[in-house]
């Protein structure tokens, strides 16, 4: 019998601006809703601290302790209405906008010296594709940000192990907003999931 292969799924905690972070309930939602255990893949759940010191501190324990064949992280951007599969992320930190302890990042370069940008090591079209049989509006995206949402993709990316980062915008305020709803999109996370796992 071939061994489980792993598939860590990542959300993160609310931080200034964002009190609720859709992600951060996905990552309660999503083992009740996905099987822990999937034809031969064990899905890993983990909320991540919205904070510079998180990085060192619990996601790369993360991949060093569970060994991940792939990594997907969740994160919500306030600027988007539609779920967002990022392409790459840039080795830039803004030091304007503090973490949830009101940290900033040490430099505006996560990693001075290195290459300006790193690329999704998982097949973003095929991942896109998953979601939008969904029927909900996704794109692919070129950019993550300068905050911890990049920071995180940078270090999975660099980390060697297959790794995505899928941005979703903020959950709806009230019946006349035209945002999407949290199961909306778990429902594109699930499909994201299974087709992670397919392609593993």
């Amino acid at each position: 019998m071939a061994p489980l292969k792993t598939v860590l799924v990542t959300g993160f905690e609310p931080f200034p601006g964002m009190p609720v972070n859709p992600t951060a309930l996905l990552m309660e939602r999503l083992p009740r809703r996905l099987a822990r255990e999937l034809r031969g893949t064990r899905f890993h759940f983990e909320t991540l601290p919205t904070t510079w010191a998180g990085r060192t501190e619990v996601a790369a324990g993360l991949r060093r302790d569970l060994s991940p064949d792939a990594i997907v992280h969740f994160g919500v951007d306030g600027s988007r209405r539609t779920i967002n599969i990022e392409t790459r992320a840039v080795n830039r930190a803004t030091r304007v906008k503090p973490d949830a302890r009101g940290a900033h990042a040490a430099t505006a370069r996560l990693e001075p010296g290195a290459e300006e940008a790193r690329y999704s090591t998982l097949p973003v079209r095929a991942l896109h594709e998953a979601a939008a049989r969904s029927g909900l509006p996704v794109a692919l995206s070129r950019d993550a940000g300068t905050y911890l949402c990049n920071a995180t993709l940078w270090d999975s990316i660099g980390s060697g192990i297959p790794s995505v980062f899928v941005h979703v915008p903020p959950l709806q305020r009230g019946r006349s907003d035209t945002r999407l709803s949290l199961q909306q999109i778990e429902q594109a996370a699930i499909l994201i999931l299974q087709e992670t796992r397919r392609r593993i």
